[in-house]
């Protein structure tokens, strides 16, 4: 009977040590992803936000050391259209949504997506542009946004420009910081030397 029980404690040993070395194995090979490279960053945030997902960057976007990575997702449905920006980071060994935004107007095709670093933040931004995307011979407009996960806030600057009238930017009333005022102005002004700034944005009718 001793002998019985002898065995039994060697083989719950050997299992408990297995099941031990297992689990740091695989928090061995969960610490050896490389975050450095872009596709694997694309595929993490792909498997928490779907295929949908268009970009993901790795970076420091708030106060937090854990692992952040900001995502890009487009939804493109009969009565649903619009980009969404989120941020998703790191709880212990998983990846979990932390942060995003309503869904916005754009799109990721064509556009200039990016991170950006402003001296008056110890943390990145992400910096959407949709170019010429939403733009025609016949006027249209440009949608560009600044995403501060830190805060949740997202920045907005919109360019409508229409024949017969001056072309016009919005921003939007949250944006409480100069530096990020001038950095569309300065966006924009490069192509658009004349252009108006308007306090009631404006919605073009297709």
């Amino acid at each position: 009977m001793l002998s019985n029980k002898k065995v039994f404690i060697i083989l719950l040993f050997g299992l408990l040590s297995f099941s031990c070395s297992k689990n740091k194995s695989d928090a061995d090979e969960a610490n050896k992803i490389d975050y450095a490279n872009p596709e694997v960053v694309l595929q993490q945030a792909k498997n928490i936000l779907g295929n949908d997902v268009k970009f993901a960057y790795k970076g420091k976007f708030d106060q937090d050391s854990t692992i952040e990575i900001a995502a890009g997702v487009e939804t493109q449905k009969p009565k649903e259209w619009g980009i969404k920006f989120v941020l998703i980071k790191k709880d212990k060994d998983q990846f979990k949504v932390a942060f995003q935004t309503p869904l916005l107007n754009g799109s990721f095709k064509q556009c200039l997506v990016q991170k950006i670093k402003f001296p008056i933040f110890d943390y990145e931004l992400i910096y959407y542009n949709s170019q010429d995307y939403f733009l025609g011979s016949g006027g249209g407009e440009v949608y560009s946004y600044l995403i501060n996960y830190n805060e949740g806030k997202t920045y907005t600057a919109h360019l409508v420009t229409q024949p017969g009238t001056n072309v016009s930017l919005y921003l939007s009333e949250n944006i409480d910081f100069p530096e990020v005022k001038n950095f569309f102005l300065s966006i924009f002004k490069r192509d658009y030397p004349s252009i108006q700034i308007v306090s009631k944005d404006i919605e073009l009718k297709y």
